[in-house]
């Protein structure tokens, strides 16, 4: 029976360490157990502010999860993880597996553990598929990390290209977003649900990252509709993070502010 509260471990890892040292980061005992346990390499505030050098490689993040979202060095692209594979969706619309030895500078992924699977009714924008999916938030001080498959009617994603130093906002790069339309394709989408509470450390609410089937087509899923779908949940009740020595050009004030803007 899982613990009906959240649990936290933070690990702050210097850089002068992290060079020598980065085959180490998962061995080190942050207390919490990974089944059910959210893994997250910074925080979305460091992300706003332009922190997008590469910290953990997916090497690493994939010693404790295997489905996840997030992106990569110069936030050159969207990432998803399924299955525990690292695929890049790119500004250019091309997806790639990413190499081990790339690094990230956010994500957030999780060792899946399904404990329900339903069917979706038909649902025709994204706004529909959260209201489908606001009953299985049975805590809003938890987790929880969605599958949802099936033959998307219609789909629209973004990705974002690759930035130089110095590094602008995140809400400048998203101005820059290409954004792509599908029709008729078989995928699966890659979900999280975050607490309200936890303030600029992650996206508060939903947030989905698609794949399709063959691989060929991916980013940050902006609206959808399709007329069943199967969904899988994990309720997760254990949180860790790595945090990282940081400085940006910008300070942002306004987290929500700045999180809705490139939503």
């Amino acid at each position: 029976m899982k613990l009906k509260k959240l649990l936290i471990s933070i690990l702050i890892i210097n850089m002068f360490l992290l060079s020598g040292c980065a085959s180490n980061v998962v061995e080190l005992n942050l207390g919490l157990q990974k089944e059910d346990t959210i893994f997250q390499v910074s925080t979305i505030q460091s992300l706003l502010e332009g922190n997008y050098d590469g910290y953990l490689s997916f090497e690493e993040l994939k010693k404790v999860g295997d489905v996840g979202i997030g992106t990569f060095e110069a936030v050159d692209g969207e990432m998803i993880m399924i299955d525990n594979t690292v695929y890049q969706a790119k500004a250019d619309g091309t997806v790639e597996i990413a190499a081990d030895s790339e690094k990230t500078p956010f994500a957030v992924v999780t060792t899946f553990n399904n404990d329900e699977t339903v069917e979706l009714e038909k649902t025709e924008s994204l706004e529909d598929l959260e209201k489908q999916l606001d009953p299985f938030i049975t805590s809003k001080d938890l987790f929880y990390v969605f599958r949802i498959d099936a033959n998307f009617d219609s789909l629209q994603v973004r990705s974002v290209p690759a930035q130089e130093k110095p590094y602008p906002v995140l809400s400048e790069v998203v101005k820059e977003q290409s954004v792509f339309d599908y029709s008729g394709n078989s995928g699966t989408i890659i979900g999280f649900w975050c607490p309200d509470n936890l303030g600029g450390i992650n996206v508060s609410g939903y947030h989905f990252h698609y794949i399709s089937e063959d691989r060929s087509q991916a980013g940050h899923v902006l609206d959808l509709a399709f007329s069943a779908a199967q969904l899988s949940v994990d309720e997760s009740d254990g949180f860790e993070m790595a945090v990282f020595d940081t400085s940006s050009e910008e300070d942002i004030a306004n987290v929500q502010e700045a999180i809705d803007s490139v939503e």
